[in-house]
């Protein structure tokens, strides 16, 4: 499993929309069976998801049916609505906050509680809560959301001691749960997912079943013996109650039939309860699951491009092809990392760092010249080099091997001369530069475990004609190679096409989203069709590409002042 940032707003609502319709329909099936207490729990499961922006890859199979249906949901391009988006969450917002201001007022008026003829003062003080008398309502309520207080009728002196006994045992139950904060946590979900009629749903069953677990926990306080009493201290308070206020806990002021029926069918917790409460536990687990293919699935396909891949393989220590330290640089004095020089399987020195506390190594060629004279940057290999070059899985350094897991920014800058290189599938991430300027290099096979690209490192390859995938066609991570240009975010963002890739026209398919920066750079194409789907070129999207005539988008495409940056002959003509 990995946990990754979900960014689609639309993903995340339509995800949670299959628990909260499981809850709903389970809480009108099992309603009077399962106890609300474990309602509520779930409830701030589905919470949370709406909150939350993450996910937790599973490695799963499954069937096209949902494959599809997954792909459809994340090829939403919600970025064309999100002024709309935001204008239904002003409108909520604003609805939520003037009702909270207008009772606000009212309840701020309250009076601090007199005493009572026959009543102990210490009922209102031994639970530690503040008590006060309204005239502006006609049920007890508690007020505020960090400095609570109970808020009593003006006819509470009319109360037995026993009517007052529950209320107030109520309402410290409401206290004790912060069931207001919980409300206004509902309310902020309501608001960012305004669109989702689920949501609402969720709000309506979800402050209903704060009360109802309220009321059960009251129960358990006071004895079923006591159930009929309070029932009663619920009907007569449920006389003229006011209108439903959103962020306040009432004591008879929600749904107060189904209260009535669930108080006096209420039973002691049996064990299938707990059973239940678990399944439903692990089962709302899947609003944060993302599904994933499993290792023994296919090759990847147009239906299942918008798929999350399988997490990565740990490698093991003992199979990897570790090489000897030959040289060494420098250690720092206190033990963080070591540059070093190893000899590859061609017998070419290359510089490598290693990182002891990540336990790892990379290649460096981000060393900076302090001499006066020299280059600023040199590169991790001899730039006059000719022919290959295999970069080790891992290096051996006093006794232990640290896997090469990056290739480090200017590794193989300038060199000219360099034909081909062999990246491990060790390798992680490929840092900004890296392969700048390699004249010589035609193709260049990508690790299987690649998780991050800098910005094109390939800039200047003039030679590089495509990018390959690893043995399988497959890769692990969100990365993707299709007819030799790299994609990313699993195959809707072009990363980078070759730069030595001679094309006349170069159609995108649908479903590809963006183009990274200098994502065509240098690129020896004429003409470049972009899908409806494409939502935004980044800059320097075409820099340089000065054969480039005609760039077809769709309308809606956003492009960047300096997308077209060197590429002086370009236009971009717009389609509906």
């Amino acid at each position: 499993m990995k946990i990754i940032l979900e960014d689609n707003l639309f993903y995340i609502s339509m995800i949670s929309t299959v628990l909260i319709s499981l809850l709903v329909a389970a809480r009108f099936l099992l309603g009077r069976r399962i106890h609300r207490v474990f309602f509520s729990l779930a409830w701030m499961i589905v919470l949370v998801r709406l909150l939350l922006p993450l996910c937790v890859s599973v490695s799963v199979g499954y069937p096209e049916i949902l494959d599809r249906v997954n792909g459809w949901i994340r090829s939403v391009p919600t970025g064309r609505y999100f002024l709309i988006w935001a204008g239904g969450a002003a409108v909520s917002v604003t609805f939520f906050v003037v009702r909270y201001v207008m009772w606000g007022r009212i309840l701020r008026e309250a009076l601090p509680i007199q005493k009572v003829p026959d009543i102990d003062e210490e009922m209102f003080t031994f639970m530690g809560i503040r008590v006060y008398v309204s005239d502006r309502i006609a049920s007890p309520v508690t007020y505020g959301i960090f400095q609570q207080k109970v808020l009593l009728p003006k006819y509470y002196m009319e109360l037995t001691r026993e009517q007052l006994k529950f209320i107030l045992i109520h309402e410290k139950v409401h206290i004790d749960g912060h069931d207001n904060l919980n409300k206004c946590l509902v309310i902020l979900a309501v608001c960012i997912h305004w669109f989702n009629p689920f949501a609402w749903m969720m709000y309506v069953c979800c402050n209903r079943d704060l009360e109802l677990a309220c009321d059960e926990k009251v129960i358990r306080q006071v004895g079923e013996d006591s159930r009929e009493d309070y029932a009663g201290v619920l009907i007569s308070l449920a006389q003229g109650r006011p209108a439903a206020k959103p962020i306040y806990s009432g004591f008879a002021q929600n749904a107060v039939k189904e209260r009535i029926v669930m108080i006096m069918g209420y039973r002691r917790v049996r064990v299938w309860n707990y059973i239940l409460c678990v399944v439903l536990a692990l089962f709302s687990l899947v609003v944060f699951a993302v599904p994933v293919k499993t290792e023994e699935v296919a090759e990847l396909t147009p239906q299942n491009k918008h798929l999350i891949s399988t997490p990565k393989r740990e490698e093991k220590e003992e199979n990897l092809e570790a090489v000897e330290v030959f040289k060494v640089i420098d250690e720092d004095s206190i033990g963080t990392k070591a540059e070093v020089v190893v000899k590859t399987k061609e017998k070419v020195p290359l510089r490598i760092k290693i990182l002891f506390r990540k336990e790892l190594a990379a290649t460096n060629g981000s060393f900076i010249s302090f001499q006066t004279k020299g280059k600023e940057w040199e590169a991790g290999i001899d730039d006059e080099y000719d022919g290959t070059v295999t970069i080790p899985e891992a290096v051996r350094y006093k006794g232990k091997i640290y896997p090469v897991k990056g290739i480090g920014n200017y590794t193989f800058y300038k060199c000219r001369k360099l034909r081909k290189v062999v990246i491990p599938n060790t390798v992680e991430e490929i840092k900004d530069r890296a392969f700048e300027s390699c004249e010589s290099l035609k193709t260049l096979r990508m690790p299987e475990n690649l998780e991050l690209v800098e910005t094109n490192p390939f800039v200047g390859c003039r030679s590089l004609k495509s990018f390959l995938a690893p043995e399988g066609t497959r890769m692990k991570g969100q990365y993707q190679v299709k007819k030799g240009v790299l994609y990313t975010d699993y195959g809707r963002f072009l990363k980078v096409f070759p730069q030595g890739k001679k094309m006349k026209k170069f159609v995108l398919e649908e479903g590809v989203c963006q183009i990274a920066v200098c994502g065509f750079y240098g690129a020896q194409v004429e003409e470049v069709h972009l899908p409806e789907s494409m939502l935004r070129v980044k800059s320097r999207a075409f820099q340089n590409c000065q054969n480039l005539r005609v760039v077809r988008a769709h309308r809606e495409t956003v492009f960047s002042g300096d997308s077209l940056a060197g590429a002086w002959r370009a236009r971009i003509l717009r389609y509906d």
